[in-house]
């Protein structure tokens, strides 16, 4: 609710705004005096002040001048409720920042209108404001990004110039052989990170467009999860895959549901220590709103043998963010696929959510059926 502050010394006078004030939907303070004022207007911070200019004591220009140097009340709008009627009064008050002048005596829909006008107005600069604080921190967000890529993106270089430099003078077969190997691993590991890059881009762009299909989950998951089995098979890891038969089909972009399914199943193996144990659950679950249109949700869980701990739980979508001391394996990896899985989520209408407790970290995600 709008509040309204009055600052007038005339009781009668005083007692009529407010009332008008609260008929009209406004939520309405009063002060009898400039000092008293000031005080409220620092405690209330109100949408708006209304206040008389000729006041004993600490006048309304005196009001006005102190709530102007204060950060709180700099902007607030400012209507002074005046007797004079001179132009010079009038430059005063604008000089010190005054919105409008209402002269004395004025009609109902004089007071009202001004009000309208300057709460209008106001509602506008705060939006503007609104959009700025936005642009800002969309600036320094891509500063970042652009900063963290361009070093995520020299490391692979530099290792493979290095490489080069190596397979110059490399003494043996076997360490040809190695600085061989050290160039593919790397020229790879800069591929992967381009083309998340790429990916992201698209994920995060307004044109982007879905290719939507209808897809059977139950004769599609097994396939992608295929190779996953057979990586893990050579980890001697266990990876179970529980597959509800009574999905309903969905319509989704199977490029993209593809790409966070292998992005999760990825995740669990890279950090699942070898003989430990991955599950891959769908079902099928009933919505829990009554009033929503959805009638069910896919229900899709991968969880895996390994802790997370609880200060990295709420970092673990950031772009380039990795657990510390993660992984153990020295498998490397973009820092970016968990980015792209929340991205694609978004993208499907879905939630995820992710837990790590009694040694199982478990990712849920969660996606309308219709």
């Amino acid at each position: 609710m709008t509040t309204i502050l009055v600052i007038e010394d005339e009781v009668l006078l005083r007692e009529e705004i407010v009332e008008l004030l609260e008929l009209e939907g406004f939520q309405v303070a009063s002060a009898e005096d400039g000092v008293t004022g000031v005080q409220r207007a620092k405690e209330l911070l109100p949408d708006l002040i209304i206040c008389d200019v000729l006041m004993p004591g600490l006048d309304g220009h005196g009001v006005l001048s102190q709530l102007r140097q204060e950060p709180a009340t700099a902007l607030s709008p400012f209507i002074f409720l005046t007797a004079k009627n001179t132009l010079e009064d009038f430059r005063q008050g604008m000089k010190l920042g005054a919105d409008d002048y209402i002269v004395k005596p004025f009609k109902r829909t004089d007071l009202l209108e001004a009000i309208a006008t300057r709460l209008t107005k106001q509602n506008l600069i705060l939006q503007l404001q609104q959009k700025i604080e936005t642009l800002n921190q969309s600036n320094l967000e891509k500063d970042d990004f652009l900063n963290t890529a361009s070093h995520e993106l020299r490391n692979p270089v530099t290792n493979i110039l290095m490489a080069i430099q190596m397979l110059k003078k490399a003494p043996t077969k076997e360490r040809l052989q190695r600085y061989l190997e050290v160039l593919q691993a790397e020229s790879n590991r800069e591929l992967e990170l381009i083309n998340d890059l790429l990916d992201l881009q698209r994920l995060e762009t307004d044109s982007y467009h879905a290719n939507v299909e209808t897809i059977k989950l139950q004769d599609w998951i097994p396939a992608i999860a295929e190779p996953f089995q057979i990586r893990a098979q050579a980890r001697q890891q266990i990876l179970q895959i529980n597959v509800s038969p009574y999905l309903p089909a969905i319509a989704a972009d199977s490029a993209n549901l593809k790409r966070m399914l292998a992005e999760l199943l990825n995740n669990a193996c890279k950090y699942t220590a070898p003989s430990g144990k991955i599950a891959l659950e769908v079902y099928r679950a009933p919505h829990a709103s009554a009033t929503s249109s959805v009638s069910s949700l896919i229900m899709l869980v991968v969880s895996n043998e390994a802790d997370i701990p609880d200060a990295a739980l709420p970092r673990l979508f950031d772009k380039f963010y990795r657990v510390p001391n993660g992984d153990r394996w020295q498998q490397g990896g973009s820092g970016l696929g968990l980015t792209l899985v929340e991205k694609i989520v978004r993208r499907l209408n879905g939630a995820i959510q992710v837990t790590s407790e009694a040694g199982w970290t478990q990712f849920t995600v969660q996606f309308p059926t219709s």
